[in-house]
């Protein structure tokens, strides 16, 4: 979320309204929380919560959005499962394609790179 660049202005800077409504924003981020439901479960103004969030992101404080559709680089998070029943060692990447690469040992150097470009 934390977006630092030209123009973007220091949190030290903020006036207590917009730092309330930063350290929401943030609650919510690490939760992993949609604003909506956030906003409903803590009983705040949903428009106030998105209205903060635009201002923020104005004043550089907040990443802007990347809008739907864009063929920017996306990040999914990975979850690391042990399968301690398995003696075979593999390596499993689910693409957001939903195309699946499997290897019963990692590549080594750049080939994991460019199998995945191909695929994706």
């Amino acid at each position: 979320m934390p977006a630092r660049g030209r123009g973007a202005k220091a949190e030290q800077d903020l006036s207590e309204r917009q730092r309330y409504w930063l350290g929401h924003l943030r609650k919510a981020e690490q939760r992993g929380e949609p604003l909506q439901a956030y906003a409903k479960r803590l009983e705040l103004s949903k428009s106030s919560l998105y209205e903060a969030k635009r201002r923020l992101r104005a004043c550089g404080l907040i990443a802007p959005a990347i809008p739907q559709g864009s063929s920017s680089p996306r990040f999914a998070r990975v979850t690391v499962a042990s399968h301690e029943a398995s003696p075979v060692t593999s390596l499993r990447v689910r693409l957001t394609s939903g195309a699946v690469l499997e290897w019963r040992e990692a590549p080594q150097g750049d080939a994991l790179r460019e199998l995945i470009g191909l695929v994706s």
